[in-house]
């Protein structure tokens, strides 16, 4: 395939159609006949209006922890432009909106973004001679979330700038929510779709290695290390996700309380398959 490199020294396919100014820090600067999937998948839809006051919902609710959704990306486009580095680096080269999504129960969503800048989340990936580090995972920001809409009344959802946050139902657990809110969002996952046909296909349409996409951390434990995937990045556009974002979490609270509890099932839970997680039966 014939590629040129355009003005930031990005290696592109010669054929691609330019959407975005010369010069643009955007992730995605040329058109790509690629349809990124979507968190949630194809059939996720709003509960009806009324869902949160309903009494089947309001009178089973019990309030219990407080989790903030947030979405995080990385690199530095200020301080070297043509050479973006971090998830957004990534983001240019695979011409994808990539965004790490996630829970934490800190009051202050920064202090979970010092703690991935500490452990590089998702600097690593396999290259021919083994595992290889990438700069910028050191660098990572809360981004804005735009929900298109306002959480549904009777909720305990609040929108905020650049968290979400949810007052759990009791019995449902930090991890237990976030582990579903990974399984929801998995459509749009990364390292899913990238081992997948289409997203082979698209690496093929850009002459990329789809390995540099799957991407790992490195977790210093003591005297040696442990390497996880990093399961946590998702094609996902905040101005345009955010409210599917929000849909996402509404359905999560309504169906503990009213599908799962309300059965007097076990409460959600998650073994861990080789530091991966997959649902308790």
């Amino acid at each position: 395939m014939t590629t040129m490199t355009n003005s930031e020294g990005q290696t592109i396919p010669a054929m691609l159609r330019r959407i975005r100014e010369e010069g643009s820090t955007a992730a995605v600067t040329h058109y790509v006949e690629t349809r990124w999937p979507a968190i949630g998948g194809k059939n996720l839809a709003p509960l009806p209006e009324p869902t949160f006051l309903d009494p089947e919902f309001s009178e089973a609710y019990q309030p219990g922890h407080v989790a903030y959704v947030y979405v995080a990306g990385s690199g530095d486009t200020l301080k070297a432009p043509d050479q973006p580095t971090g998830l957004h680096g990534l983001a240019r080269r695979f011409a994808l909106p990539l965004f790490k999504i996630s829970a934490t129960a800190s009051e202050n969503a920064l202090a979970r973004i010092e703690d991935i800048n500490l452990e590089r989340y998702a600097g690593m990936y396999e290259a021919e001679a083994g595992l290889a580090c990438d700069p910028g995972y050191d660098n990572w920001r809360l981004v804005l979330i735009h929900p298109s809409r306002k959480p549904m009344r009777g909720a305990p959802i609040e929108a905020r700038p650049r968290v979400i946050r949810v007052v759990l139902p009791k019995g449902l657990s930090l991890i237990g929510f976030e582990k579903e809110l990974h399984e929801r969002l998995s459509p749009a996952a990364l390292g899913r779709w990238i081992s997948s046909p289409a997203g082979r296909r698209h690496c093929a349409d850009l002459d990329l290695d789809p390995r540099e996409a799957m991407r790992f951390t490195g977790y210093n434990t003591g005297e040696g290390e442990r390497v996880s995937r990093a399961d946590e990045l998702y094609i996902f556009k905040p101005r345009l996700d955010g409210g599917r974002l929000l849909c996402i979490i509404e359905r999560i609270v309504h169906d503990y309380v009213v599908r799962d509890a309300a059965a007097d099932r076990p409460a959600w839970g998650w073994v861990a398959v080789n530091q991966g997680y997959r649902r308790r039966a």
